[in-house]
């Protein structure tokens, strides 16, 4: 009897020792926490690595890490160290979120803070606003806002190609509208700066293309001499006609003129052709169709925001996608009924010929806004183009009909409405005279044309 009790004795003494010394731990584990009592951090630290390779299942030990790191400003090993204490159990929850919120907000708004103080003489501000945001991407990698504002801080910076990475970052972690619809943008301007390159560049050259290309029927002697220059030779007419070619050998070109006005207009052989450089016009008709697809995600993420549906006009214009951006400003007048949408519209159907669309969508603009002088024009370009097309299309198949007169007849009266809101603007009395011409009105016609001819020369 006396044998047994002593046994148990024993047992109940081995049992509170084994309890006693799972509530204590390991030597290591305890040592941490003596440690981080006498504030000596850098021991705790070691001693707790220590342990959580002995025994990765101590919760606590991960958590108290963790900690320990967020102090030192190691958010990296902070993570880590509480990615592993979640894994074992929640228990630690609540405290690990206010831990890696209270370290995210420091950094953000010290981050904030910074950028508000750059400038472009200031690029230290820069440095350390990018450092702090950093930091706050540690604290919290999941949170989109830290990533714009990294990218804004890039982009005060010039540095549009990191900061297109940050917005599209910011993107991908939490849809954040604001930095799809920067990183569209951002595309839209490397696209103007490599456009602008090649515009610069070929600058000479492509004002000669522009100015031949001025050089049309109707275009009077002295319009000519401004565009191309006096010719190389003339040819005279028939005797008592006032007919004379005008020959420009370096364009390979023959005008005809019957009295003032050009005529015809005949290019040799070989055509005449300018060498034109064009990597940078390449250059910026990718970055224009990375714009589209950017700003297209952007206008799906919110289609009421009418700012991005006009970049997205200008990236389909600039990539030369017009039926895309049709389609997208059927859909916009659906939704928004506004003069702008129905004008922009207007013009897109025009550019693709579509005159009778056209017309309706500027005419339901001029309703809206019946003193939006641009409009008006727009009705009479519009009737105007549809009458210059006829003729074109005529000649192709030789044939000779009068059937344009009634598009320029429908114009006459928005342009002359036009001269009164636009009295001052040469090319508006040109086209005006143009019509009058075409509509064999000859002596409104010549007024017409030289009251652009004064406009020009600055004579009242």
């Amino acid at each position: 009897m006396k044998s047994h009790a002593l046994r148990l004795v024993i047992l109940l003494g081995v049992a509170s020792f084994m309890f006693f010394g799972y509530q204590c731990g390991s030597p290591e584990f305890t040592g941490a926490k003596v440690h981080i009592q006498q504030k000596n951090f850098p021991e705790a630290i070691r001693l707790l690595e220590i342990e959580v390779k002995k025994n990765p299942t101590n919760e606590e030990a991960w958590y108290l890490l963790g900690n320990l790191k967020a102090d030192q400003g190691n958010l990296e090993g902070m993570n880590a160290a509480f990615n592993e204490c979640l894994k074992i159990s929640p228990k630690h929850a609540a405290d690990i979120h206010s831990i890696r919120f209270g370290k995210w907000g420091q950094s953000l708004n010290a981050g904030v803070n910074l950028l508000e103080k750059a400038t472009p003489d200031s690029v230290q501000y820069f440095i350390l606003a990018i450092a702090a945001l950093k930091k706050g991407i540690e604290a919290w990698p999941d949170t989109s806002l830290t990533y714009r504002y990294l990218a804004y801080v890039y982009n005060n910076k010039g540095d549009l190609d990191s900061a297109l990475i940050w917005f599209k970052k910011a993107w991908a972690v939490g849809k954040d509208k604001e930095s799809i619809k920067r990183a569209g943008r951002i595309y839209l301007a490397k696209g103007d700066d490599h456009k602008g390159k090649f515009e610069t560049a070929n600058a000479v050259k492509l004002k000669t293309l522009k100015n031949l290309e001025e050089v049309k029927k109707a275009t009077a002697k002295d319009r000519v001499k401004d565009f191309i220059g006096l010719p190389d030779s003339t040819k005279k007419g028939p005797k008592n006609s006032n007919k004379e070619d005008w020959i420009y050998k370096a364009y390979m070109l023959t005008l005809s003129f019957d009295g003032d006005r050009v005529v015809d207009r005949k290019w040799g052989q070989p055509a005449f052709k300018l060498n034109i450089d064009s990597t940078e016009s390449h250059l910026a008709m990718d970055q224009y169709e990375q714009a589209m697809e950017t700003l297209k995600i952007a206008r799906a993420a919110d289609s009421t925001d009418n700012e991005t549906l006009n970049a997205l006009l200008k990236a389909y214009v600039e990539s030369n996608r017009i039926e895309p951006a049709v389609r997208e400003f059927e859909k916009a007048v659906k939704t928004d009924s506004s003069k702008t949408n129905h004008y922009i519209l207007g013009v897109l159907y025009r550019t693709l010929g579509k005159f009778d669309d056209a017309l309706k969508e500027f005419k339901e603009a001029n309703r809206l806004d019946p003193n939006d002088c641009d409009v008006v024009f727009d009705i009479a370009a519009t009737y105007y183009n549809w009458g210059v097309d006829m003729i074109k299309t005529a000649e192709e198949k030789s044939e000779t009909n009068d059937a344009y007169k009634e598009k320029f007849r429908a114009a006459l009266p928005y342009m002359e409405k036009v001269t009164e809101c636009k009295k001052d603007n040469a090319d508006v009395w040109e086209t005006m005279g143009t019509i009058y011409a075409r509509l064999g009105l000859q002596d409104k016609a010549m007024k017409a044309f030289d009251q652009a001819d004064k406009i020009r020369k600055g004579v009242k």
